[in-house]
């Protein structure tokens, strides 16, 4: 569908029905906005106006991406305000923009040590085997290898155990690693570390939760 820019306005209309393609807020003299949601320009083919309203350019709101394990929206600094043109518009015309201000502020220390507690909680829960009768028949095998009862299926049973420390003991390192760089950080230092990052060949260091069988 075609459009076209009023000259006088500089309001953008469809050309078959005249409608605004933008959407914008009444405001009281007062400042009220009178419809947050916006409507379409009050005049067909973005006409000057004389209503008894300002009107404002609502502009859609899309929020930069950004971790949300790391920082949270500061919802004291953040929302809607009335963005007036610089040095002014004719009365009629579009004021300004009504536009979303959001301000993005890190989570304090106990937070992110309570998130890095909750990932070293969840992998090392999933390293244990769930199998029925596990811990007796651990216990078994080491018996069973201390009476010099070496088969293969004792071995191997005791050894994926001992991974399986070994890995518990890997994901405690790295809770310690991650509170440290917390405390380091201090309440409004910069985070750059990612606190659910698994351990991968460029990354020994990150969370496990398995080993290799």
């Amino acid at each position: 569908m075609s459009t076209i820019i009023n000259p006088v306005t500089g309001v953008e209309y469809y050309e078959i029905s005249g409608d605004s393609t933008k959407r914008y807020v009444a405001v009281e003299a007062d400042g009220t906005i009178r419809n947050p949601s916006g409507d379409k320009w009050p005049y067909g083919d973005g006409l000057p106006h004389t209503q008894p309203y300002s009107y404002y350019e609502l502009v859609p709101f899309v929020s930069a991406p950004y971790d949300s394990e790391l920082f949270i929206v500061d919802s004291e600094n953040s929302g809607w305000s009335l963005k007036p043109k610089v040095g002014g518009a004719p009365v009629g015309h579009p004021q300004g923009t009504y536009e979303y201000t959001e301000t993005i502020k890190r989570r304090n220390t106990n937070e992110l040590k309570a998130l890095a507690k909750g990932y070293a909680d969840r992998y090392n829960s999933e390293l244990w085997p769930q199998e029925n009768g596990y811990t007796e028949k651990l216990a078994y095998a080491k018996e069973q290898i201390a009476a010099n009862n070496r088969l293969p299926q004792f071995m191997d049973l005791v050894a994926r155990h001992e991974r399986l420390i070994q890995a518990s003991f890997h994901n405690d390192a790295r809770l310690r690693q991650l509170y440290d760089e917390i405390d380091a950080a201090g309440p409004d230092g910069v985070i750059d570390f990612v606190v659910s990052q698994m351990a991968t060949e460029q990354f020994p260091e990150g969370w496990v939760n398995g080993i290799a069988q």
